[in-house]
This record gives structure tokens, C-alpha cells and sequence, in this order.
């Protein structure tokens, strides 16, 4: 297992994720009924439910043993930049609305930085002063989206 896509526990999970989830979609229109009086979309969605939490249970497994291959083979992934990075998408989307797009890019583009092996800080001040300008330019400017740029700003 050298490869991302060579992870046959990922990709069994994924694969039970997408089957799990048509079943539940498709069974959606579809009368539920109660365990002693089934109707007959009760089947298809309780097997899709089972198989979406099991392909996440596979998909996790997958996960874990990818790491612990890239550590030993000494590639270093590991859970701390997948963390960072989660942290750093989740917290521009709550300061988005109050701070405004220029606080919240800088953020996202600071925080995010922390996940890098090689942190420069002149690239990663380069990259935050472009990202803002070009999310100003095409959410602002260019598309007219009514968000702030900053918080004092309407």
C-alpha cells in the first residue's frame, strides 16, 4: 500500500458510503411505516443507514492504517494539519459573517499556515494579501454579493 488511491480499506469504505446513501435517497419518497408495520421504503433505509455508518467505520479504519504506513515509511502524515486545517475552514465560516471577508481570509490563510512543515511567513503573507484581493474582487466586486469586507463596513 503505497498510494492514497492503493488503500483498499478507503475505498471500500467510500464505496459503502456511496451505495448507503443512493439507498437512503432513493427510499426517500417512500412510506417509512414502523418496525411491526413496515412500509416499503423502512428495508432500503435502514440497510442504507447501516452501510453508510459502516463504510465510515471502514473508511476510518482505512485512515488510520494510512497514517501509520506514512509514518513508518517516513512521509510524516499525520492527524495535525487535518486538524489545523479543519479548525482553520470552520472558524472563516463563523467569523465570515461578523469580521467581514478580509478578517476572515487572514485568518483562514494564518491558521492554515500553521499545518505547513516549511512555514515562511513573507510567502504566507504574499499568499493572505492575494487571497484577499482576489476574493474581494470576485465576490465583492465582480459577482455585487451583499458581505462585509470588514467588520465596520455595510
Amino acid at each position: 500500500m503505497n498510494g492514497f488511491l492503493k488503500n483498499k480499506d478507503l475505498l471500500a469504505g467510500l464505496m459503502f458510503m456511496a451505495i448507503g446513501t443512493i439507498f437512503v435517497v432513493g427510499a426517500y419518497n417512500y412510506q417509512m411505516g414502523t418496525a411491526a408495520r413496515m412500509g416499503p421504503g423502512y428495508f432500503p433505509r435502514i440497510l442504507g443507514g447501516i452501510m453508510t455508518v459502516l463504510g465510515v467505520v471502514i473508511a476510518g479504519i482505512g485512515l488510520k492504517n494510512q497514517a501509520q504506513w506514512a509514518k513508518t515509511a517516513g512521509i510524516g502524515w499525520t492527524w495535525k494539519p487535518v486538524v489545523i486545517l479543519t479548525a482553520a475552514v470552520l472558524l472563516f465560516g463563523f467569523t465570515l459573517p461578523t469580521l467581514g471577508m478580509i478578517i476572515a481570509i487572514s485568518l483562514l490563510t494564518f491558521i492554515s499556515g500553521f499545518a505547513a512543515h516549511d512555514k515562511d511567513y513573507r510567502q504566507l503573507v504574499m499568499i493572505t494579501v492575494i487571497m484577499c484581493l482576489f476574493c474581494a474582487g470576485v465576490f465583492i466586486w465582480g459577482l455585487k454579493l451583499q458581505m462585509k469586507l470588514f467588520p465596520w463596513s455595510g
